[in-house]
Parts: structure tokens; sequence; C-alpha cells
């Protein structure tokens, strides 16, 4: 027995020996996995981050893409709306009436400071403001007088009024050569730049201006053909006093000379004398009535028109009778030179 435990305690000691280095021997590996497991763990941690960050994101994507989605879904709804009103505009454009323009001439002419521009303004733009135009070779006013449907055409008929200066009559007489005219207003007046008082000797210049000789220019073959109605309107008359019919035969006596020029053409064109004053009205409107009565085709008239000329030609009986007045003789100071 004495013999056995230490050979026992012996082997013991060495199996114990044995175990220990076989758990020396264990315990690198399993560093080794418990590195790797730990790197694992982290791996697995920072991996599960970014899916929660990827998830965020894609709630983000998501959310971004339902917006754009409705918002699509807007621009659709919008641009279906808009194209049903285009085409409901096509076709109230396709029923409605074709819109065609035919135009008017009408020349005024006359030597500066005659009222020209105030008289034109008076009819073709009453809200121009006359202190602030300025002298020009010619002015172009435009006024529609009248809308006519016909089938399925509405005709514009435009009055164009040039209004030339008063140093340019000699370019007035080439567009007068040139072009179709269907009017001609010649101004005239009775005083001078301030509209104060009479004044002979301005009155000479004009008809200087206007002899027979110069009328043969305005009068050509082509003018006769396409003028339906000149006018001779006498302005300034409120600088003479009396009645009516008084101020109006002393005007008319003033410009005898032109008058009798003026009369050899009424064989061939409508010829019309008025006196007024375009700085109060009188006689203006009467004076652009005659135009559209002479120069508007009777089926050119609208309901609005018709209104407007029976306003302005019905209440003034004494101008019914211009042209049927006689022209009286001239006051002996102002009477021509005539050999």
């Amino acid at each position: 027995m004495q013999v056995v435990l230490p050979i026992v305690l012996g082997l013991v000691a060495v199996a114990c020996g044995a175990g220990v280095v076989f758990l020396l021997m264990q315990v690198a590996p399993l560093r080794r996995q418990l590195k790797d497991a730990n790197q694992h763990i982290e791996a697995l941690r920072q991996a599960k981050n970014q899916l929660e960050q990827m998830r965020g994101q894609y709630a983000q994507l998501q959310q971004a893409l339902d917006i754009a989605r409705g918002e699509d879904r807007q621009k659709v709804d919008w641009l279906d709306a808009q194209q049903k009103e285009i085409d409901w505009y096509k076709s109230e454009l396709e029923s409605r009436p074709k819109i065609t323009q035919k135009r008017y001439k009408i020349l005024t002419l006359g030597i500066k400071w005659t009222g020209k521009t105030s008289l034109t303004l008076k009819w073709a733009n009453p809200l121009v403001d006359l202190g602030t135009l300025q002298g020009t070779k010619i002015e172009r006013y435009e006024r529609t007088v009248s809308h006519v449907l016909t089938k399925e055409v509405l005709t514009e008929h435009v009055f164009e009024i040039g209004d030339w200066g008063g140093e340019h009559i000699v370019d007035a007489q080439q567009e007068l050569i040139m072009e179709e005219i269907h009017g001609l207003l010649m101004v005239v007046d009775l005083a001078g730049k301030d509209g104060q008082k009479l004044e002979p000797s301005r009155i000479q210049e004009q008809l200087r201006e206007f002899q027979p000789q110069s009328l043969q220019f305005f009068f050509s073959p082509k003018t006769l053909a396409s003028c339906k109605a000149v006018v001779l309107f006498i302005n300034k008359s409120d600088v003479l006093s009396g009645t009516p019919a008084e101020v109006e035969r002393e005007a008319r006596g003033y410009y005898k000379p032109l008058i009798d020029s003026l009369e050899r053409y009424k064989n061939h064109i409508d010829i019309r004398v008025l006196v007024g004053s375009a700085s109060y009205g009188h006689s203006t409107h009467h004076l652009f009535s005659h135009f559209v009565e002479r120069i508007l085709p009777k089926n050119a008239y609208d309901p609005q028109l018709l209104q407007r000329m029976k306003a302005d030609i019905g209440p003034n009986p004494a101008l019914s009778r211009t042209a049927q007045l006689p022209a009286p003789q001239m006051p002996q100071q102002v009477r021509p030179n005539v050999r």
C-alpha cells in the first residue's frame, strides 16, 4: 500500500499537469473566438444601426415620393382643366364670326393754328389732352364707327383721319394724288392762335392758300372718283356776335371766294360749308356725322351708330340749312384784289 500511494499520487499529479497544459492550450483559441464573437457582435450592432438609418431614409424617400405623386396628380388635374379650357375657347372661337376691318380715310387740311387737331380730336379721341400734343408733319387718328355682323363675318368700320400740319399742305396734296381718300376736311378760321378777335389779314392768307389754282391739285380725277364728301369748316365763329344765322352768314361772307371756288366741283362731289367753333364744340358732332352719312354705306350702320346720328343731327335745324344758304357778299375790308 505504501508503494501504491505514491504512484497514484504521481499519476494524479501527472494527470493534473496534463489537464493544466490542456486547459492552457485551449485558452488562446477561446480568446480568439471571444474576440471574433465580440467583433461579430459589433458588426451586427453597426449593421443594425445602418439598417435603422436606411429604414429612416426609406421612410423619408417614401414620404417624398408620396408628395411628388400628389403634386403630379395635381399637375395632371391642372393640365386637364387647362386643356378643357383651351378646348372651350377653341370651340367658342370657331363658333364666333371672323373679324374683318374696313377703313375710310378723311384728310384734314388747313394752315397752322386753324384748330384742325382740336376739331379732329373732338370726335376721334376726346380724351386726348390737347396741351400735350406737339406739332408734327402728320398725325393719324382712328375711330371705329360701327360693327356689322353678316353671316359669319363681323366687319369693323373704321374712320382714319389724317391731320396734316399747316406747313405740309404740299405733302397732303401728294397723299391726295397717291391714296384713296373718302373725305376731305378743309379748316379755315376767323381769328389767330389766341382766338380772341377777328383777323382779316389771316383770312386773306387762307384765301391765298386755297386759291383756285391750288384747289385743282386737291380735286384730281382720282380724288373726285373716291372722295364722297368735302367739308369747308369755318372755325372760331365765337369771335362773331349775333344770332346763329347772322354769325353763319357773316362767316360765310368772309370766305365767299373760296366757297365760290368749291362750288365749281359740286356736280362731281358733295360740297358742304359748316360754321362752328372747335373750342366750344359748336357743330363738331354734326361735322363728322355728315362725313359718316356721306361716306359710310347704309348697310354698315349698327343700332348704336343710328342712335348717335339721330342725337347729333336732329337738334340743330339751323345746321341743316347750312348748305342751302347763299354765300353773302364779302365785307369790303377783306375783299381780295381781283384783276
